[in-house]
């Protein structure tokens, strides 16, 4: 099975509105795949890692004071970015096509070979060896109109030696909501954190607008567990 190499793969947009031209070189958090069964079409989404907000090339005081986590998903054609402030803003989601927004997006992605894990005892003892070890979650909607397949790199992993038990739980990713009526299939996709231990379900907290408790105040967090039932998969890279 042939998956990414999550260290060795980038999206890069190209962006001119600066002080420069900027390459910006962004690490490869998840690929979501999403198909629509009737048209057999596929779109990738690729969710690159975050940053800070920063004034790109200046010559002091690099980071904005106003500070926000930057991050955000390109495919062929649309986009959205991501900026989560101490409080919850309008700018959360930035979203759309990105010809005209940006000069160019490229990507390049290098691909392994990997070995999907069988038991309980074979996920752990990879673990436990050090293994780099990639996750897939694969998800289908109510009417089975759209299909998902998200891929990632398994971060972090629990393994139980004695009763050869494990469970992920890695981010984020990008999870598509399935419910929602919208123009472009990036709107669907949320920032998400998956946990599962089992082949037949997933758990996941999605980033959101979230009342603070103490003052009622809007942040943006991780929240509202959700369980959908899914196919998983531990897939280890020799």
């Amino acid at each position: 099975m042939r998956v990414l190499d999550y260290g060795r793969s980038f999206v890069t947009f190209v962006s001119t509105g600066g002080r420069y031209r900027n390459n910006a070189r962004l690490q490869i958090e998840s690929r979501t795949t999403l198909t629509d069964t009737r048209s057999g079409e596929s779109t990738r989404y690729l969710f690159f890692a975050s940053c800070k907000s920063e004034d790109t090339f200046a010559p002091q005081d690099l980071f904005y004071r106003n500070n926000y986590d930057f991050n955000g998903i390109f495919s062929d054609k649309e986009y959205v970015i991501f900026r989560t402030y101490s409080s919850h803003t309008w700018r959360f989601r930035d979203e759309g096509l990105w010809e005209g927004t940006f000069k160019d997006v490229n990507e390049r992605l290098v691909e392994v070979e990997g070995t999907v894990l069988g038991d309980g005892e074979e996920v752990v003892r990879a673990s436990m060896a050090g293994k780099p070890l990639v996750g897939r979650v694969e998800l289908t909607s109510e009417d089975a109109a759209l299909r998902a397949e998200i891929e990632f790199p398994i971060k972090t992993m629990n393994a139980n030696d004695t009763h050869w038990k494990w469970q992920v739980d890695t981010g984020p990713i990008a999870l598509p909501d399935f419910t929602t009526d919208v123009d472009l299939h990036v709107k669907r996709l949320s920032p998400a954190f998956v946990a599962y231990n089992v082949d037949g379900f997933a758990d996941f907290v999605v980033q959101a607008p979230v009342a603070s408790p103490e003052n009622g105040s809007s942040v943006t967090h991780y929240t509202s567990p959700i369980t959908l039932p899914a196919k998983t998969s531990v897939i280890a890279i020799e």
